[in-house]
């Protein structure tokens, strides 16, 4: 009883640190890269955009997932377009525990944006779609640049941004294009505001008609923000979370060559030079002549991988990217029914990916982004408890299988995989089982 009674009053003063249940406006703004010092974190906080309440759109739910061995304790606060006012609930996560919140359970509205406080580190946050199992992870902090690539506004597709501004003052920010026929920066995109714990949407096609392969930039004035991009692609739906910086390399490690389906690379150049990007192809036995592509400056392009003569149907495919100006690179998979976007992960000191569908990964792995040998230690979580932990050493650029290396892949049903190196080397990635396998891509859980 003492126990519990503890925890009662832990989340009493969560509570009223941030408000009362129901709030028009007064929640206690958090430090937005608390959540970034890892585990041992006296407090962090957890931000996720972009899931709607839209028919054929993109409803679903977050899934908060403990990492830890220690009880954490969590204040969520849910707002939406149209709604007038916020709401908050409390949760309590014990040790390696996760709990999943129900936007449209909290509040009525259009659009979607979460706020979630927590008294430690470790925690992290995952949007999930119910009807296609398409992911975007909860970040811990704002940004002040954003991009993405690959949208389509054409026929059937529809492309929106969803925009949340964390603080307790309002941001302001504009908005760019890069397409095949070049830059815009459409006049309604330009000094946009948004509130104070607030979230709008914008509509790319409104601006930016029957156009395929939108890159996008958002450059924030005053505040920072999170943004999602909601991508609506024939019968399938998909978020486009994008990157907070551009780049001139990576890999995609788990892409599809299957017959019957789709896979490109989406590229936005949003620069003033023109980028000249190579992706090399390594699938099996197989010899693949690299695929290359020049992006003209502030201009979109694409590189086709499935299907494509010169690559064999053949299982999935590992491209290593390389480009000679830094620039945006997002996967676009799928069918002739629709795609889904998933942007080019951002190496990192400690990697999560969780199984919060319940259904399992087609394949999963581990890659060393650095040039150098690097020790990962990792740790499978799976009922609230640690299954298994273990060490290794992975060479530069080494991509390792996650089923073999914890068990068996169906060991990762359910479960959570935590790696953690010394410097930001980590990339985890990991494919949906579909028919054909490859189609969609599950999203990592950096950090926390």
């Amino acid at each position: 009883m003492r126990r519990s009674g503890l925890t009662v009053l832990v989340v009493v003063a969560l509570l009223a640190a941030v408000g009362v249940a129901t709030i028009r406006g007064g929640v206690t703004n958090v430090a937005p890269n608390a959540a970034t010092a890892g585990p041992s974190a006296q407090s962090s906080a957890l931000y996720c955009t972009g899931l709607t309440n839209n028919r054929g759109g993109l409803r679903g739910v977050v899934t908060f997932i403990n990492t830890t061995g220690s009880t954490r304790h969590v204040v969520v606060h849910a707002v939406a377009t149209g709604a007038t006012s916020a709401v908050a609930t409390a949760l309590t996560l014990g040790p390696f525990a996760r709990r999943s919140v129900t936007p449209t359970n909290l509040v009525v509205g259009g659009t979607y944006a979460l706020s979630a406080q927590i008294d430690g580190g470790g925690v992290n946050g995952e949007e999930v779609v119910t009807r296609h199992g398409t992911q975007a992870p909860c970040v811990s902090q704002g940004v002040t640049t954003w991009y993405g690539a690959g949208f389509d506004t054409t026929v059937g597709s529809s492309a929106t941004l969803s925009v949340y501004n964390p603080t307790a003052t309002a941001a302001v920010f504009n908005v760019t294009t890069f397409s095949g026929g070049g830059y815009l920066a459409p006049a309604r995109l330009q000094g946009v505001t948004v509130g104070a714990h607030a979230v709008l949407t914008l509509d790319l096609g409104e601006e930016i008609v029957a156009t395929t392969n939108v890159g996008v930039e958002v450059s924030v004035l005053r505040g920072s923000l999170v943004v999602v991009g909601d991508q609506v692609s024939g019968t399938t739906s998909s978020f486009n979370y994008g990157t907070a910086a551009l780049t001139t390399s990576g890999a995609f490690t788990l892409v599809t060559t299957a017959n019957g389906a789709l896979a490109q690379v989406r590229l936005a150049n949003p620069g003033p030079a023109a980028a000249v990007v190579k992706v090399r192809v390594t699938l099996g036995r197989f010899n693949v002549a690299p695929q290359s592509t020049t992006i003209p400056a502030y201009h979109s392009s694409i590189i086709t991988i499935t299907p494509n003569t010169a690559i064999p149907a053949s299982g999935e495919a590992a491209l290593s990217l390389v480009a000679s100006h830094p620039v945006q690179a997002t996967l676009a998979t799928g069918t002739t029914s629709g795609l889904t976007l998933s942007p080019l992960a951002t190496p990192v000191a400690r990697a999560v990916l969780a199984d919060v569908t319940g259904a399992g990964f087609g394949e999963a792995t581990l890659t060393n982004a650095r040039a150098k040998t690097t020790s990962v230690s990792w740790t499978l979580i799976h009922d609230n408890r640690v299954e298994v932990t273990g060490a290794l050493s992975l060479g530069g650029g080494a991509t390792v299988s996650l089923g073999q290396l914890v068990g068996g892949r169906a060991k990762l049903r359910g479960a959570t995989f935590v790696a953690t190196t010394r410097k930001a080397a980590l990339v985890v990635d990991a494919i949906l089982n579909t028919s054909p396998i490859g189609l969609t891509l599950a999203a990592p859980l950096n950090g926390g």
